[in-house]
């Protein structure tokens, strides 16, 4: 199994529900409220390279991308996008790719920092989620999958809580 990171925005009540509780090489990260936005004072590529400026909670998250072969995100489908707890945390982790720019796709693209980037997984949950919200947030995972250099990346949706739990064990 390969070693993941679960950044999610499940209340801890539900977490304790539908996630499983201990399992090798699976770290969980949960979205804590109150994490401020990004201030786009770059000092996470000038001052302090790779690690954000405004200390909290988000700067926990950064530091563990790398170490790891796959990130999974849990969001909540807010109009094809991901819940403001988790955008906020992902915003501030840009400090994982360098100020630099290349052409990627041909597209212009920070480069970067580091020289192995895991893999993305994006489980979006809710009741009724458009077809028109699904693709949005397809769009979404592969534009953050070219931004972070992830090697694969994958969208999922689940209709409810319980049938993320059993997409998941």
């Amino acid at each position: 199994m390969p070693n993941t990171l679960v950044l999610h925005d499940l209340s801890e009540e539900d977490a304790s529900v539908y996630l499983r509780k201990s399992v090798d090489g699976v770290t969980y990260f949960p979205a804590p409220p109150g994490i401020r936005s990004c201030i786009g004072c770059f000092g996470c590529w000038t001052k302090t390279p790779g690690v954000c400026v405004v200390k909290d909670d988000s700067n926990a998250f950064a530091k563990l991308i790398p170490e790891y072969d796959v990130i999974t995100v849990i969001s909540r489908c807010v109009y094809g996008g991901l819940s403001p707890d988790i955008k906020v945390v992902l915003e501030r982790s840009i400090a994982v790719i360098s100020p630099f720019f290349g052409v990627v796709k041909g597209e212009m693209h920070h480069l970067p920092r580091y020289s192995r980037m895991p893999a993305l997984s994006y489980h979006f949950y809710g009741p009724e989620i458009s077809e028109r919200e699904k693709d949005t947030a397809r769009k979404l995972t592969e534009a953050n999958a070219v931004n972070l250099y992830a090697p694969k990346y994958e969208t999922v949706f689940h209709a409810s809580l319980e049938e993320l739990r059993e997409a998941l064990s």
